[in-house]
């Protein structure tokens, strides 16, 4: 009986309302990108190392019409959420290489890792790693990401910003 009374009504409701607006109902209701995040949260940072601090890591935040912002910071209210790390730098011939990342925080002196992981350098001693991060990790405003001991290290993160008001 309870069945019947509730299909009754959502049709009833669904008979008053237009197609466009219950697909609307759907569009706005629903995550927008595959990690169910607002496109405007999403952020692709460029980072390499800082010319002016040893270890840490200055970034470009790239939007989509292509401009950069230099010295990207989490705003103040937000967290950024890493879900994927390319990395490539220079070591040894055949060798393996290391990229630990950590994060700083000035203000009370503490540092935590954050992310390691390692390649195999070519034959020229190039190396590379493409990863997706499982559950990522999160990086709060007044944080600094640091790098150690890379020569000619590239980074790229993605992620989305969290609104944590």
């Amino acid at each position: 009986m309870t069945i019947v009374i509730l299909a009754t009504f959502i049709a009833g409701v669904f008979a008053s309302t237009s197609a466009s607006q219950v697909l609307n109902v759907f569009v706005t209701n629903f995550p927008k990108t595959h990690v169910g995040q607002d496109p405007a949260s999403l952020v692709t940072l460029r980072c390499g190392h800082s010319p002016t601090i040893a270890l840490d890591l200055f970034c470009w935040r790239s939007h989509s019409d292509g401009t950069l912002t230099q010295n990207f910071t989490v705003p103040v209210g937000m967290v950024l959420v890493v879900t994927d790390v390319d990395w490539s730098a220079s070591g040894g011939a055949n060798s393996t290489v290391s990229f630990v990342m950590r994060l700083r925080q000035y203000l009370h002196n503490h540092t935590s890792l954050v992310y390691f992981s390692y390649a195999v350098a070519d034959a020229n001693g190039f190396a590379f790693k493409d990863e997706h991060l499982t559950t990522g990790f999160v990086v709060s405003p007044g944080a600094t990401l640091q790098a150690i001991g890379l020569d000619n290290l590239n980074v790229m993160l993605y992620g989305y910003l969290v609104n944590t008001a």
